[in-house]
């Protein structure tokens, strides 16, 4: 089956201090988003990745992708909207492949494993929608109406992360009737759930970090370290 990639990289990076895009910052000397990328490479079917980025910011994305070392398809930059789920329609449309499947995944995501994204991707192929999470590890209280707060059955929990691997003409459907109806949604996978269409939940393997802060950067600073090392 065709897959494609398309890879949400519009964060501001404010709140880890920097001036440039997030998915500009380095992480060992190497732009995040160019990590993140290089997690996908060799991915079998992949055809073609679409990096969506800041209004005005396309050139230093083109730099940042310049003279990749790994095989991720044929690869394009392309301007976002106001939200991520505008800049992930916006990515939908660019697209050249007319692929069978599409794999959304953040920039800001760098530590993903071969081993999820591929557990997901066979998850999608099978049911048609799927998403990376994980189990919360911390006891969880919700707030009520009252003012007052409960505690909540952790294990039926999930966090969602991505990636997020969806049926071309399901995730394109989804974004194309939200936009319609002015309707927004925390995730791809709302989208999809609104639109009739049951998400698969792939248990994430090994750490997927969304780096937001600088204490999250330096957590990937350390795991791309360890990874080194093992690899010696």
């Amino acid at each position: 089956m065709r897959l494609a990639l398309i890879v949400p990289a519009a964060g501001s990076g404010k709140r880890l201090g920097s001036e440039r895009p997030k998915a500009l910052v380095d992480i060992e000397g190497v732009p995040m988003v160019r990590r993140t990328l290089s997690r996908f490479a060799a991915l079998p079917g992949l055809v073609e990745t679409l990096v969506v980025v800041p209004t005005g910011a396309i050139p230093d994305f083109n730099d940042a992708l310049a003279d990749l070392d790994f095989r991720i398809g044929e690869v394009s930059v392309v301007a976002g909207g106001d939200t991520r789920q505008a800049s992930v329609r916006l990515g939908l449309e660019g697209l050249q492949s007319d692929p069978d499947l599409v794999c959304i995944h953040d920039a800001a995501r760098p530590l993903v494993s071969k081993e999820t994204i591929r557990d997901v991707i066979e998850a999608a192929r099978a049911r048609g929608a799927a998403t990376a999470a994980m189990r919360p590890v911390d006891s969880i209280r919700e707030d009520l109406e009252t003012g007052e707060t409960r505690a909540v059955d952790r294990a039926r929990l999930w966090l969602v992360q991505t990636p997020q691997v969806f049926r071309y003409d399901v995730i394109f459907k989804a974004h194309h009737t939200a936009k319609a109806m002015q309707q927004q949604a925390a995730d791809d996978t709302a989208l999809v759930e609104s639109a009739g269409q049951a998400v698969d939940v792939v248990e994430t393997s090994g750490p997927n970090v969304k780096v937001t802060t600088p204490e999250d950067l330096e957590l990937a600073r350390l795991v791309l370290a360890r990874e080194a090392l093992e690899h010696r």
